[in-house]
């Protein structure tokens, strides 16, 4: 049904929406996951590289109170070197600024506060370093021994930047596990609208071959009922005026005769107002069928109109076409009679005059007597009824 196949469209075309729109949002989605595993992934790589470079500066400022701390008991000279000094700032103010680096990025509040004690151990550092190499200082350079006692503040200052690094570490590796889940996600989410995307393509090429199955279908039975009467089942006028110049042409090539009979049921009104019109209706369908079965592959048997009909006859001759008749003629059902005329194609005429010599032959049939054939030609010869000629 038209509002059924309407109805079933409509909940595709729905269904492919909805389908469009999940794809749309798992797309979005997994485009939202690789920008935000992209940002974790650079986070990560930025606090490792950073605590790298922490850990680094660390160890060599815990190298450089390591060195001069052997240096004291070899030397009786309990100053430290220019150079010395110059290289304690140089290793504070790098690690100091590091520190700086770190605590711009994300980091939770404790790191924070970790970092700001650290800052100022290594200003220290390097206040002390200044004032020992700049020219007209105050003189006042620590000894090697004082700088060698300070070795707790080393210490603190060396345990707190490993906690600082550990920690720094394990949120690295948190944010990378965090950015491998994101990634899994997105992977998941694009597979899931690449099924989407296939199932909508599957859908909309389901949905279009049904509809041209559809179409091929309505197109087939619109065609049959353009060329088959609605009534009989057989071909009906416009089809009849189809085949003529197809037939001719094909007689015109191959040369062989090609003969019309006119058929018309006798007294069908009477009949009709006799017994009604469903009976007519009935009568006018069983002969066409019955009719139908005795023609060749060749042969077209076609509704002209009312209770008329015409047989288009290839390779046949009018003789022919006239025995093939008279076999149909006990073939009407409820004992009804019919009428023809019959012409042969004369190679020259068109079809319309061939179907009016074959009328012709038809009306003589009728004014004749009815119930018998009339050959279009031989209208000069006796035309008895056909149990009379049968038994004369």
């Amino acid at each position: 049904r038209p509002e059924t196949g309407l109805a079933r469209q409509a909940w595709v075309v729905l269904l492919a929406g909805a389908l469009m729109a999940g794809g749309v949002v798992l797309a979005l989605r997994a485009l939202s996951f690789d920008s935000e595993v992209h940002r974790r992934y650079e986070y990560a790589l930025t606090l490792s590289q950073a605590a790298l470079e922490v850990q680094q500066t660390s160890a060599d400022l815990r190298a450089w109170q390591a060195r001069n701390g052997r240096e004291l008991p070899r030397t009786a000279d309990p100053s430290v070197s220019a150079s010395e000094f110059a290289a304690l700032g140089q290793l504070a103010g790098y690690l100091r600024r590091r520190l700086e680096r770190l605590a711009e990025l994300e980091m939770p509040a404790d790191h924070h506060a970790k970092l700001a004690p650290l800052q100022q151990t290594l200003l220290g550092f390097e206040r002390i370093a200044r004032q020992a190499t700049e020219p007209g200082g105050s003189g006042s350079e620590p000894s090697r021994a004082s700088l060698v006692a300070s070795s707790a503040e080393f210490d603190s200052l060396e345990h707190s930047l490993t906690e600082l690094v550990s920690s720094t570490h394990a949120r690295a590796a948190a944010s990378a596990r965090q950015a491998e889940g994101l990634s899994d996600t997105a992977r998941v989410a694009l597979i899931a609208f690449s099924a989407t995307a296939l199932l909508l393509a599957l859908t909309l090429i389901g949905l279009t071959l049904r509809t041209l199955r559809a179409n091929n279908a309505l197109l087939d039975r619109m065609s049959q009922l353009a060329q088959e009467d609605g009534l009989t089942g057989i071909a009906n006028r416009r089809t009849l005026d189809e085949t003529l110049p197809v037939e001719f042409a094909r007689a015109r090539r191959s040369g062989q005769p090609l003969t019309l009979v006119m058929m018309d049921l006798d007294h069908f009104k009477r009949y009709n107002d006799r017994r009604g019109h469903a009976a007519g209706d009935a009568l006018l369908r069983g002969a066409a069928q019955a009719w139908l079965k005795q023609m060749r592959p060749t042969d077209l048997l076609a509704r002209y109109g009312g209770e008329e009909f015409t047989l288009v006859l290839p390779a046949c001759t009018a003789d022919q076409a006239a025995q093939l008749v008279d076999r149909l003629r006990p073939l009407t059902p409820d004992r009804q009679t019919f009428s023809a005329g019959v012409a042969t194609w004369e190679a020259t005429e068109p079809p319309t005059e061939l179907l009016q010599r074959a009328d012709r032959a038809l009306s003589l049939a009728k004014k004749g007597g009815r119930n018998r054939t009339m050959i279009a030609g031989r209208e000069l010869q006796a035309t008895l009824p056909l149990e009379i000629a049968a038994t004369s």
